[in-house]
């Protein structure tokens, strides 16, 4: 009977058009997912990462695809009443579940192979260059160590509910228990699909592995720092902490399954006493006979009737126990999220709980679109399921009232949602003892948040009407929700294109959604007419007839709608294409809109075009003289600029060669005694024919105008923004350019291997020479706002409603002119000759006096270990959030508001990351600006690498020891985390990978003034500035490592140049032998050390090298800021393993080799022991 039964199950889930439309609809998904370039362009796309990512990712849809199945298949007794008849029959208990359930299984694991299916084809049919070797068990070994484990619990989570509770709602609640614990183990484990994740110092710990039901934590915590060959070529491997995940979920599943056949009731529910004698009671209750008098036509009648059934929709949903607990879960998982995101940023700086983080925090509400997918069905099948629809379907009730009861209550649940969040965020504030709340911006929710949900509510249910059944139509829109949240990487990349999406919202403390505003409201009037269409179409086909089927009601459109349907979604459709119209201008022509693959195509040729000329010479821009009129409220700016040009080559030039940035909307450019020989409208380049030559020496004037429009319809850049409090503009990179812009070539390898052009050239530029201007500007802004710039404020005065600040440079400086206009309080000190300012936002002073006195420890550092400081003022302005943490300019530091600003430093224990920035961005303008590299290859050593060494020093001055050791470890696991994110990691000395001259040349930096000592590795820098300072040339790192020769003996020498020459990381750990007491009173220990060295593209190398060895006093879950150790001391290792023996006064607690974690090690955890 079993094997028959078996046979009648998998027959009956193969008639099922949902069934049939899932197993399609996933293939489909898995072709279109080879498109995405999952794990980057350098990445087959049948690789083993990219086929255990999409198995991993796909594999959280079998909770929504068992939901459905469990729905239509294992409730099918319970719906059709078929339930007495079942218990009657000589089915066994044991035949009943084992069919029903293995019935389950293996629909939703075929519906998961039909998407690995796809994932072959897909990759089938790219271009040879996307992919790899084919191999089978690549996509084997994925399905059964994802697939089927994560199948096989949310079948049985699923199977479980529905024989237990016989309700669907519940079974709804269940899916949404899935993914809560799926969003639970993202959030613990930092996943990066659909949770808020950021890249984080720690990856996830073995608890959050083990927790995660889906086994993703484990995945992209293991590959994470993996390269694009491990990419390539390496299965997922399945370690010990892995296979306890599986292991532990699979015998949960197991349990499960055995708990529900044990105790799952097979036979009718039996009602109490209690519930019969209250059925008897109502049962018996008389009403006196009244006559109605009822109009069935009119506006009255068709409100009173949305009223009513309103009404009764919103109690149904508020009553229903399901509902509160899928909402208790999304308080859970929104609670736990935000929390986390007050520890932001990669170094997990904690910030103020202010309403704008929580705002900005709380506005992603994608989980809802599951929820409005769910209750949708429910509330347009409900009279169906109670077998009342004909009943309905024979009242006089205006389609158009049922509509709009339905999707009104839809709109009532997004209200709820964004409510309990509003909550989430007040309380969250008050826990923290945040008071400041702006209970308005928290209102603008409901806008931001609530009216985009809504509008998918109106398609969601348009989708779920026109489908043949409610399954099918809660399975198309799944995949109209999956096209929702990835449509950009599946090509649908404008907005236009995008339902009731708009460009990605981010919110500034100092501009709140000011830049966004305006696109905003246009964007959510173009889908709002669209949705206005789409309800005229969704009354029209509303089901009216028990035998009406889908297509049917599809061809009757015309009979069924009325006279004011057509009417209101004519004016719909007119709204829709005016406001479409709008927009497309505002995108495509002013902002001159292109797809990523234009934009990639206008690169590519702009480089075969131009970069065959890119060594004719041209004139050197010695004097830049500008007038800029900014216009914050309208989102544009004007700029009138004079260069001074002069031929500093060996012959006379004749043609000159200038371009103009493509965000640049409209400009005119002139040089004197110069006429236009052509102009490029393309790539907007122009082509001057002087009338006599220029000679070597010789100079001339070129003036140009620019107007530029930055609107919230364009792509945001935060380097180029125009917002109504908080402009910043890294102007240098848009005004006019001389000759060929190295600029706008693309990094994208495979698209420059397409498009047929050589690897992105990584040659040193043969220019050394600094190329200084004198600069001066006068800028116009709003009335109640400040400018920042480089050069000092000459005068400021205010005339016609707008302010005038007149700046000046004292001295020549880099090409290099930011601005930042915004409503500062501006905070003044003077420090030995230096007029120190922090131009801030009112309200938020309290790291002020922190970020001064790392700007006088910074000048202090400087002044006395390199050379003088060579400008009058520093300036510190705040910018928005957007992305980044600061950029260093002659003179002036552009840092973002929400780490420095807003950082929560009160936690003594914990590094005062805002001191240690602002002291990084003080030291370029010696790293950067007093001495600048050679272009190319290695030039971020010589400025971010050198800056991030003296920024320890200073912290560590500041601080001590012992919160530098967290600095380190917080950059050492960043290094290993990224290192090899941009390709195969190079050398410090020609790497231009951020991990690399960032984290790891910080580190590295470090280690050599440990070899050295600080007194040695400065003079070696000062020498540097004293050679390569203007007016020599520009320095490069064989000089850096010359200098350091200088200081070093051969040893040394040695050591240095395999960590700036080679790919050197350790692997170290240190063990407890012995510890003895002796007479004398002291302590005798005997530690073994383990170290391993290797370079990364030659494989082990013999160890040499000084470590430190540190005993303690204290535990190390006990150490702090004042922990110091009993003992330290280098020591020299030559061998794989050492042994070695210490005698110390007072009885250690903790040993620890490289106590303050400048090593390079990926695994530091072993490198601290106890006794």
């Amino acid at each position: 009977m079993v094997s028959s039964l078996l046979r009648f199950e998998f027959a009956y889930h193969s008639r099922q058009l949902t069934f049939r439309a899932a197993i399609l609809l996933f293939f489909g998904l898995g072709v279109v997912a080879t498109q995405g370039h999952f794990g980057g362009n350098d990445v087959h796309a049948n690789s083993p990462y990219v086929i255990t990512y999409l198995v991993g990712f796909l594999s959280l849809f079998s909770a929504f695809v068992g939901t459905l199945f469990c729905a239509n298949v294992v409730l099918r007794d319970t719906t059709y009443r078929m339930d007495t008849i079942l218990y009657v029959t000589p089915v066994g208990r044991l035949t009943y579940f084992a069919s029903r359930f293995v019935g389950l299984l293996c629909a939703v694991f075929l519906v998961l192979c039909s998407a690995v299916a796809g994932i072959a084809v897909g990759s089938i049919l790219l271009k040879p260059e996307q992919t790899g070797p084919f191999d089978l068990w690549y996509f084997c070994q994925p399905l059964l160590v994802f697939g089927l484990p994560n199948v096989l619990f949310t079948s049985c989570a699923l199977f479980c509910v529905a024989l237990f509770t016989r309700n669907l709602r519940a079974l709804y609640a269940t899916g949404m228990l899935l993914y809560v614990l799926y969003l639970l183990g993202s959030i613990l484990g930092n996943s990066p699909v659909f949770a808020n994740a950021t890249i984080k110092t720690a990856g996830p710990d073995m608890l959050s592995i083990i927790l995660d039901p889906f086994g993703l934590s484990a995945f992209f915590g293991e590959t994470r720092s993996w390269s694009d060959e491990q990419r390539n070529t390496q299965l997922f491997p399945v370690g010990q902490t892995f296979l306890l995940n599986r292991l532990l979920w699979t015998s949960l599943s197991c349990l499960l399954l055995a708990a529900t056949y044990r105790y799952f009731p097979f036979r009718l529910p039996i009602s109490s006493k209690t519930a019969r004698k209250k059925q008897r009671e109502k049962a018996v209750r008389y009403v006196t006979y009244r006559r109605v008098v009822v109009q069935t036509k009119g506006a009255l009648y068709g409100w009173t009737t949305l009223c009513s059934q309103l009404r009764m929709e919103i109690i149904s949903l508020l009553k229903d126990i399901p509902f509160m607990v899928m909402l208790g879960l999304w308080i859970f998982v929104f609670t736990v999220e935000v929390n986390d995101a007050l520890v932001g940023g990669i170094y997990g700086v904690r910030i103020y709980p202010s309403t704008g983080v929580m705002v900005d925090e709380l506005r992603s509400m994608r989980p809802a679109m599951l929820l409005l997918i769910f209750y949708a069905a429910d509330l347009l099948e409900r009279e169906r399921e109670a077998n009342m629809q004909a009943l309905v379907y024979t009242t006089p009730v205006p389609s158009a009232s049922m509509w709009a009861a339905k999707t009104l209550t839809l709109g009532v649940l997004v209200a709820i949602l964004v409510s309990v969040n509003i909550a989430i965020g007040v309380a969250i504030q008050l826990v923290h003892d945040y008071a400041a709340i702006d209970f308005t911006m928290y209102l603008s929710l409901y806008y931001y948040s609530g009216l985009p949900l809504f509008l998918l509510a109106v398609l969601v249910v348009f989708i779920q009407i026109i489908s043949p059944n409610k399954y099918l139509g809660m399975l198309l829109n799944v995949v109209v929700a999956v096209v929702w949240l990835f449509s950009r990487r599946l090509g649908l990349e404008h907005f236009l294109l995008r339902y009731a999406t708009v460009p990605d919202l981010q919110f500034s403390e100092m501009n709140g959604f000011g830049h966004y505003t305006k696109a905003f409201f246009w964007y959510m009037l173009y889908w709002s007419a669209f949705a206005v269409v789409l309800s005229c179409l969704t009354v029209a086909v509303w089901q009216r007839s028990l035998y009406q089927r889908w297509w049917q009601r599809i061809t009757a459109i015309r009979s069924s709608v009325s006279r004011l349907s057509v009417l209101i979604g004519i004016v719909g459709l007119l709204a829709w294409l005016s406001a479409g119209a709008y927009i497309y201008y505002q995108t495509n022509v002013v902002g001159r809109y292109r797809t990523r693959k234009n934009q990639i195509d206008w690169q590519i040729r702009y480089e075969k075009t131009y970069q065959p000329l890119s060594k004719l010479p041209q004139p050197i821009i010695r004097s830049v003289k500008t007038v800029v009129a900014i216009h914050p409220k309208a989102g544009r700016y004007t700029v009138k600029g004079c260069y001074v040009l002069k031929n500093e080559s060996s012959q006379p030039l004749s043609t000159i060669w200038v371009g103009v940035d493509p965000d640049v909307t409209r400009s005119t450019i002139a040089i004197s005694e110069a006429n236009t020989l052509r102009h490029d409208a393309e790539f907007d380049q122009y082509w001057f024919s002087l009338s006599k030559p220029l000679e070597p020496g010789a100079e001339l004037t070129l003036t140009f105008s620019m107007d530029v429009v930055r609107s919230g319809f364009m792509p945001f850049n935060n380097e180029h923004s125009v917002v109504e409090n908080g402009t910043y503009i890294e102007l240098e990179k848009y005004v006019p350019q001389l000759g060929y812009n190295s600029r706008y070539e693309t990094d994208d390898a495979l698209a420059r291997k397409e498009g047929g052009l050589p690897k992105k050239n990584t040659v040193r530029s043969r220019d050394n020479q600094y190329h200084l201007i004198h600069y001066e500007t006068t800028i116009s802004t709003e009335p109640d706002q400040y400018v920042a710039t480089v050069g000092n404020l000459q005068n400021s005065w205010t005339a016609n409603n707008r302010r005038f600040f007149y700046y000046k440079t004292s001295a020549p400086i880099n090409f290099m002119f930011a601005l930042s206009s915004a409503r500062y309080v501006v905070h003044q000190e003077k420090y030995k000759g230096v007029e120190l300012r922090i131009c801030h936002q009112s309200g938020w002073s309290r790291n002020v006096a922190t970020m001064t006195q790392a700007m006088k420890d910074a000048l202090e550092y400087g002044n006395n270990q390199f050379s003088t400081y060579p400008l009058k003022r520093l300036t510190v302005a705040e910018i928005p959030h957007y992305r980044g943490a600061a950029t260093a300019y002659p003179g002036v530091i552009f840092s973002a508001e929400r780490i420095n600003f807003m950082g929560d430093f009160r936690d003594t224990n914990r590094l005062n990351y805002g001191y240690a920035i602002v002291a990084h961005e003080v030291l370029h303008q010696w790293w950067a600006n007093k001495v600048a590299s050679v272009y190319g290859p290695g030039q971020g050593l010589l400025t971010e690498s050198l800056a991030k060494y003296a920024e320890a020093v200073i912290t560590e001055k500041a601080f001590g020891k012992m919160k530098l050791r967290q600095y380190w470890q917080a950059d050492n696991r960043l290094y290993f985390s990224m290192r090899n994110l941009d390709g195969p990691e190079l050398p410090l000395c020609t790497s231009e990978q951020p991990a690399v001259y960032y984290q790891k040349g910080g580190l590295v930096m470090y280690a050599i003034k440990e070899e050295l000592g600080e007194a040695k590795l400065n003079r070696a820098l000062r020498q540097l500035i004293r050679k390569h300072a203007y007016p020599g040339n520009k320095a490069t790192v064989d000089d850096l490592v010359r200098e350091l020769g200088q200081e070093a003996s051969l040893i040394q020498r040695k050591r240095i140049s395999d960590w700036l020459n080679k790919v050197i990381v350790y692997s170290m750990n240190v063990r407890v032998v012995s510890c003895r007491s002796l007479p004398t009173g002291q302590f005798r220990v005997t530690l073994r050390v383990t170290l391993a060295k290797t370079d990364q593209t030659k494989g082990k190398l013999p160890p040499d090298d000084l470590i430190d060895v540190a005993l303690f006093d204290q535990v190390a879950d006990d150490w702090n800021q004042t922990t110091k150790p009993v003992y330290l001391q280098k020591h020299l290792i030559t061998k794989n393993e050492t042994l070695i023996t210490l005698t110390v006064s007072k009885r250690p607690k903790a040993v620890a080799i490289d106590p303050y974690g400048y090593v390079l090690d990926e695994n530091p955890t072993d490198n601290v022991a106890s006794f």
